[in-house]
Formats: C-alpha cells, sequence, structure tokens
C-alpha cells in the first residue's frame, strides 16, 4: 500500500515540474509583439521606452522619417518653405508603399508652409503632439511635433523641432486627452505620409507635416483677403504702379536691390543697401540695425497683377538674426492693399536662423488688384541691448 501511494505522489510531482517547464519555455522562448499604445489613444502604433520622453515611450512606425535620421534626409532641402494648403496636399495620391527608412520624393524631401486653423491638439502615446489642421473648408490634416528626446542627435531637423515645441509649449499645455484650440496658426514642416489607422482629422491620404519646425500664432489663415489694421504704427507709403505684362514676368522692379530706388523705406530706421551679406548679386537690402533700433524699419514696393493672370507667385530669399529672448521683437512680409491696409501675411516671427531661407508665395487671388509687397522688421526692446535684424534679396513677383 505504501509502495502505491509512493509511486503515485512520485507520478503528481514528475507531472507539476513538467508542466512548470512547459510554461517556462512557452512564455521565455516564444515571439511576443511589440509593446503597444493603449486601446485609447488616438494614434495607436507600436512604441518603445525612453524614460527621459514626456509619456516615457517614443514611437516605431517609419520614425527615422518622421524625425530626421533617415538615409534620404541630405534631400531635404532646408533653405526652401513651399507655401500650400491642405487640400493641395490632400489631392497628392497617395503612396503604395511606405519605406521605413526612406523618403517619398518629392513630397517627403519638401518643407511645407500653411496658414490655417488649429482646431484641436492632444498628447499623444508616442510623446508626439498630434495637431488638428482645418481649412475652414471641409479639409483637415494632421501635423505631428515629436518630443525632442525621441529624436537622435544627429537630425539637422532637431533644433527647429526644439524651437516649435517650445513655442507650442509656452501657449499651450497638451495633455492625454483633445483640447479645442480654433485659432489661426501658420505651419511648417516637412511632407510625410503615414499609415492610416482612424486618426483625429487625418487627411484621406495620409498626408500629415511630420516632423513641424516651426508655428507661428496669430497669424491670418483664411485664404480669402481680409482688410485689417496693419500691425504697425508707421504709415506705409505706396509708389506710383509701374506698366506690367504677363507671361511669366517678373513684376518687382529691382528685386535684388543692385542699384538705390524702386522701393518706400520708412521706419525709425531706414533699410538700407549692403554688400555685407548677398543671396546673389552684390547688393542685397537690411531691414533692422544690430544695435539701437527702437521701433520699425520697412521697405514696400506696389505692383498691379493683370485680371488675365492665371498664376501669380511672391518669392525671396531672407536671412534673419536676433539676440531677442523677450520677443520684444519680429520679422514680418505682408501683402497689403492700395490703401497699406494688411490683406494677407506671409510671415510674422522672430527668427534667429542665420541662413538664407526661400519663401514662394501664392498670390493669384489678387489677380486685377494692386498690391504692395511690404518686408518689416520690428525691435523695441525699451533700453535692453536687444536687437533683430533681416537680409532680403532676390525678390520677385511672376505673373503668368
Amino acid at each position: 500500500m505504501k509502495k502505491r501511494l509512493f509511486v503515485a505522489l512520485l507520478c503528481v510531482l514528475v507531472c507539476t515540474v513538467a508542466g512548470i517547464s512547459l510554461f517556462y519555455v512557452i512564455n521565455t522562448q516564444a515571439p511576443r509583439p511589440p509593446v503597444e499604445a493603449d486601446s485609447n489613444a488616438d494614434d495607436p502604433e507600436p512604441l518603445h521606452s525612453v524614460p527621459q520622453s514626456l509619456t516615457g515611450s517614443c514611437g516605431v512606425e517609419r520614425w527615422s522619417v518622421k524625425t530626421g535620421t533617415d538615409a534620404d534626409v541630405g534631400l531635404i532641402n532646408l533653405q526652401s518653405v513651399t507655401q500650400t494648403t491642405i487640400a493641395a496636399l490632400a489631392a497628392l495620391p497617395a503612396p503604395s508603399n511606405l519605406p521605413s527608412n526612406n523618403r517619398i520624393r518629392p513630397t517627403e524631401t519638401t518643407i511645407f508652409q500653411l496658414h490655417d486653423t488649429l482646431t484641436e491638439f492632444k498628447l499623444e502615446s508616442d510623446s508626439d503632439y498630434h495637431l488638428v489642421l482645418s481649412d475652414g473648408m471641409g479639409h483637415t490634416m494632421i501635423g505631428e511635433i515629436p518630443d525632442p528626446t525621441c529624436v537622435g542627435s544627429s537630425s539637422p531637423l532637431l533644433t527647429d523641432i526644439r524651437t516649435a515645441r517650445a513655442a507650442f509649449d509656452a501657449k499651450f499645455t497638451p495633455t492625454g486627452n483633445f483640447q479645442t484650440a480654433n485659432v489661426p496658426i501658420t505651419v511648417t514642416g516637412v511632407g510625410f505620409f503615414d499609415f492610416l489607422h482612424g486618426q483625429t482629422g487625418v487627411a484621406p491620404n495620409g498626408i500629415e507635416l511630420h516632423a513641424v519646425l516651426d508655428v507661428q500664432f496669430g497669424t491670418s489663415a483664411t485664404p480669402t483677403p481680409t482688410a485689417t489694421t496693419p500691425p504697425t504704427s508707421t504709415p506705409t507709403t505706396l509708389p506710383t504702379p509701374t506698366a506690367t505684362t504677363t507671361g511669366g514676368t517678373n513684376l518687382i522692379q529691382n528685386g535684388g536691390f543692385e542699384t538705390s530706388g524702386s522701393w518706400t523705406e520708412s521706419g525709425q530706421s531706414l533699410p538700407v543697401r549692403t554688400a555685407a551679406n548677398v543671396h546673389s548679386g552684390s547688393f542685397s537690402l537690411q531691414l533692422g540695425t544690430t544695435s539701437g533700433q527702437q521701433g520699425d524699419s520697412i521697405a514696400s514696393q506696389m505692383v498691379t497683377i493683370p485680371p488675365s493672370t492665371t498664376k501669380a507667385t511672391l518669392s525671396f530669399f531672407y536671412w534673419p538674426a536676433t539676440n531677442d529672448t523677450i520677443s520684444f521683437a519680429w520679422q514680418e512680409v505682408d501683402i497689403l492693399n492700395s490703401n497699406g491696409q494688411v490683406l494677407q501675411q506671409v510671415f510674422h516671427k522672430l527668427s534667429n536662423n542665420r541662413a538664407w531661407t526661400q519663401v514662394s508665395f501664392d498670390v493669384s487671388r489678387y489677380a486685377g488688384q494692386t498690391i504692395a509687397i511690404q518686408f518689416l522688421d520690428h525691435e523695441e526692446s525699451n533700453g535692453h541691448s536687444f536687437f533683430a535684424y533681416m537680409y532680403v534679396d532676390d525678390v520677385a513677383v511672376t505673373v503668368q
């Protein structure tokens, strides 16, 4: 009897040990799925742990492309910004394949700028700020500002990402829930196609601005021109319109500032032609000074865009600099009407980029109108030793 009981106990022990061993093998050798964002996240995707990031996690899918550490990042033209609209980006064909470490050209090697409305925003599980942008006409798309901690130190986008993130933090405090904003915003970022997985505000083709490199609040984002009070107290005197022709003609006179004249200059610190820093040719125009400026430095030129124009583009290069850390200053480019009122801001920002950057801006909507192109630099540090200035060169308004 004792012998049978011993055998039974031995069998139970063997079975128990075998069961434990089998459980260990299954749970240590079987492949594990990637860690996912929680099921309530708006943008669920694979994550990896980065304790220093805002949520403790960063993304995985196409992450090198999103943050500028991919094999093709050198193809991005960091000195050129293309003005566009949500509708135009959303109309691009969706790619059939989204490579993990390469870019889809030309969209993902282009820096775009949008003037729209920030409707809502949220902190995602991958530590991105998820911005929902709307043009007010039924088109929406997403902009994403990564956590700089999630961006590799080799990324040429890292400095601008830090700046954009800080600018957003200065106005809002994103959390894990969507917050309503409904404020005008100018967003500059790299084109990016994302996987479609039900993201709030996603464009039909998955196009985003990712990474966002600059955000400016309060800039008029509506495509319909609306006369507003100019942001400066110094009235702008506009010259008499010059005769123009169509067919690829540049309407701007002396856009390279190689000679004196053609531009109306005003402000407490008058703009000056200079050979100190040029984009091409021998001269550029400097607005603002390196010390002692109080108020505005303004240059403008009026043009008449023929009614038959089918396409009109304002383009120019600018080189901004400042040591202002309190934002007494700004650099600005405007479209004015013939009365000197601001119809639309091309940009309004304070930048210390210290590099020549090209801007192209569609002004086709002003066909048949007389408008002025205004460059403005403002500084009023009230006794502080701050300065802000910018060089402008190669200005053109090309009509077809």
